[in-house]
């Protein structure tokens, strides 16, 4: 009997039946479906897990290499359930928007879009490390010919870029698995409680791990793929990239982090000031920006710096503000997103000086911006505040100091996201481009009002994500 695997194979079912149709029409149904069933299946296995059980929950598994006695098996727990269901709905979205939006080959990007959702889920519900290893390789493929294929000019060297960046460093998190496999006993993720090394080797293994997802996530200086592969990608995967690719870093970190505590509190200082060097830095990019494209890439690269300090405070409030913060992040960025394919799809452009005083020619397109920006800033009663709240909490129980550094980075987000919703939407007189923007139509406001429900809502109810993410980390050992 079929069980949460279903969530991979409703994806892969839907490539297989792209592959054998020629009608546009049809393959644009097909994928819609395919993701909107998996959405469907993750969302019923999200309402129905047992919250007060630390385990993996729905266990699908199937013999892979006997010679190791591993298993390829998939599993739901506290962690990765809102990734999953994060990366179903972000897919659903995507599809909804390449309809509209990509012209060319649209058969084989829909295939290569469902290929590289199913790659990241199978990412997320991993046990063990080999197969979180090799589906987090295996993403690579659909999303560098997603970028090079279907992207700008340059796309071909943002692909490449990202290619290099992202696979290069993946040398360390292979290492990383070889050794809990030689000094643990194997690759499940539960043999990091049995790791027979002294503090500097273990010390030395989670730099492994943190290089690794500090490229994918990215945090600054490993940055350097970011600004191309999301300004030359289409939309629909830009939103992915940033919604859901960035998030596997953190999800790694989140899986690994609790089991490195009793070495963490000597180093975790410097990491999280790295994090928060990003998050400034990247904030003053955004600020300095004019094109709404780039000031998009550059605010959800601000943003995961804060949410990865939350992961090296060691506290729980800090460990639940990186999971609430996460999921927060790639709601509003891909509603951020949206709206600046929106704005692009008029007028063929996303410089900002182009545009103004659009509030009385697109009242809706205007209420949807500013509730998202809002929420974004971290307005009370939005999803973002709670997150906020929980990793600012966080932080300043390890460190005053960061403490304060995480405020400044909050308040600079305010200033530009407050500066670009200006400049487009209420300076006057208007520029050239402003008369050629038509407000939404029902279709698009019904996904924006998605997104602006799910911000209220998750601002409302927090432990929808949280519930029974309670006593997972203690500073002296595992999670």
């Amino acid at each position: 009997m079929m069980g949460i695997e279903l969530i991979l194979l409703f994806p892969l079912l839907g490539i297989f039946l792209i592959w054998i149709t020629k009608n546009s029409k049809v393959v644009s149904l097909i994928a819609l479906l395919s993701s909107l069933l998996s959405f469907l299946i993750a969302l019923s296995y999200y309402l129905n897990f047992d919250r007060t059980k630390q385990d993996f929950q729905f266990l699908s598994s199937y013999e892979w290499i006997s010679a190791w006695k591993l298993n390829f098996t998939l599993g739901f727990d506290h962690i990765n359930a809102p990734f999953v269901l994060l990366t179903t709905f972000i897919t659903v979205v995507v599809i909804l928007l390449a309809i509209k939006t990509v012209r060319d080959k649209i058969a084989s990007f829909m295939a290569f879009l469902l290929l590289l959702s199913l790659s990241v889920n199978a990412f997320f519900m991993s046990t063990n490390f080999l197969q979180f290893f090799f589906f987090y390789e295996a993403m690579l493929i659909p999303s560098v010919l997603l970028i090079q294929r279907w992207g700008g000019d340059n796309s071909s060297q943002a692909a490449m870029k990202f290619l290099i960046y992202t696979f290069g460093f993946s040398i360390f998190l292979f290492i990383a698995i070889i050794a809990v496999y030689y000094y643990g006993g194997g690759f499940s993720f539960s043999y990091l409680e049995s790791l027979k090394m002294n503090k500097p080797t273990k010390l030395l293994l989670l730099f492994g791990f943190i290089l690794a997802f500090f490229v994918k996530i990215p945090v600054v200086p490993f940055h350097g793929w970011l600004k191309d592969a999301y300004y030359e990608s289409p939309m629909p995967v830009t939103i992915f990239l940033s919604a859901v690719l960035g998030k596997m870093g953190i999800y790694g970190i989140l899986r690994v982090i609790t089991y490195f505590n009793d070495v963490l509190s000597s180093v975790n200082f410097w990491i999280m000031l790295l994090c928060l060097i990003s998050f400034i830095y990247s904030a003053f990019l955004a600020l300095k920006a004019k094109d709404i494209k780039v000031i998009f890439a550059y605010m959800s690269l601000s943003h995961v710096g804060i949410i990865t300090a939350g992961a090296f405070t060691g506290n729980l409030h800090g460990y639940q503000g990186v999971l609430l913060q996460s999921i927060n992040h790639g709601i509003l960025a891909a509603g951020l997103f949206y709206i600046a394919e929106l704005l692009n799809r008029d007028t063929k452009s996303f410089d900002s000086e182009k545009f103004g005083a659009l509030s009385k020619r697109t009242p809706a397109l205007t209420f949807f911006t500013f509730s998202l920006i809002m929420a974004m800033g971290g307005f009370p009663g939005l999803n973002y505040f709670n997150g906020e709240l929980l990793l600012l909490s966080g932080i300043f129980k390890e460190n005053a100091v960061l403490g304060f550094l995480g405020v400044f980075g909050v308040a600079l987000g305010v200033v530009y996201l407050a500066w670009v919703f200006y400049r487009v939407f209420l300076r006057k007189p208007a520029c050239e481009l402003s008369q050629f923007v038509k407000d939404i139509v029902s279709w698009e406001a019904l996904i924006l009002c998605l997104f602006f429900l799910l911000s209220i809502y998750l601002g409302l109810n927090p432990d929808f994500i949280l519930s029974g993410v309670r006593e997972i980390v203690s500073l002296g050992g595992k999670g």
